[in-house]
């Protein structure tokens, strides 16, 4: 079942496939990338980088604003990717496409290392009002690589606010006026702040440090520009 933001990652052999489809189609059409952008609403280079068959992590949410912008029925390009199901022709995920969208702000950066300033908006995001993101949602690009390989750098996150975040769960946290994007463990020994690259030492969080919990971690995308 593929309803994780995480969980849409796509093959090369298929990415290919589907990069020639899209172009195929786009050419055929005779729209450029900045004009197929436009209408879309999909930035150009992340365009190209589809029909070159270089997006690890496709988003069914995206295929479907594809085939609009291309006037192709998006269950080709799904069955293409392999979310839809060829026997029933039905979608394989459990996500309702006709669902709402709602803009989150973006946030310039969180660090994934040893700290950065708390970041200014940037920019909004679309994201479908399902489960996984209802609530007090933000994005914000993560500097740094000390949650890789769960997490890569140069990612965008997404995080839903929360006074809590459960033990051994990724959250976002503001420590000592930092923001960092780490996971939280409360242990016999106090809490920690824990970096899944383990070369990166544990933060222990001090009786007098400044120290706020901003939300749980609720997905994640590798960012290939803005879509």
């Amino acid at each position: 079942m593929v309803d994780k933001v995480n969980d849409y990652v796509v093959p090369e052999e298929i990415r290919k496939k589907l990069g020639l489809y899209i172009k195929e189609k786009r050419e055929k059409l005779g729209i450029g990338l900045n004009q197929i952008s436009v209408k879309t609403d999909v930035a150009s280079s992340l365009w190209s980088r589809l029909e070159n068959g270089k997006v690890l992590k496709i988003n069914p949410f995206l295929l479907k604003k594809i085939g609009e912008g291309l006037k192709i029925d998006y269950k080709e390009l799904y069955r293409i990717v392999g979310y839809l199901d060829e026997d029933k022709n039905e979608i394989k995920s459990n996500i309702d496409l006709e669902v709402a969208y709602k803009k989150i702000p973006l946030y310039a950066s969180i660090s994934a290392g040893y700290g950065a300033c708390e970041a200014d908006i940037v920019d909004f995001i679309a994201l479908p009002a399902v489960k996984h993101f209802t609530g007090d949602i933000f994005a914000v690009r993560v500097n740094g690589d000390s949650m890789e390989h769960t997490i890569e750098n140069h990612s965008i996150v997404f995080i839903k606010r929360d006074v809590e975040v459960p033990n051994k769960r990724i959250g976002a946290f503001l420590l000592n006026n930092e923001a960092l994007l780490k996971r939280y463990y409360v242990t016999e020994n106090g809490v920690f702040l824990r970096s899944d690259n383990r070369e990166y030492p544990d933060i222990k969080v001090r009786e007098y440090d400044n120290f706020v919990i901003i939300g749980r971690c609720v997905g994640s995308v590798i960012n290939e520009d803005d879509f």
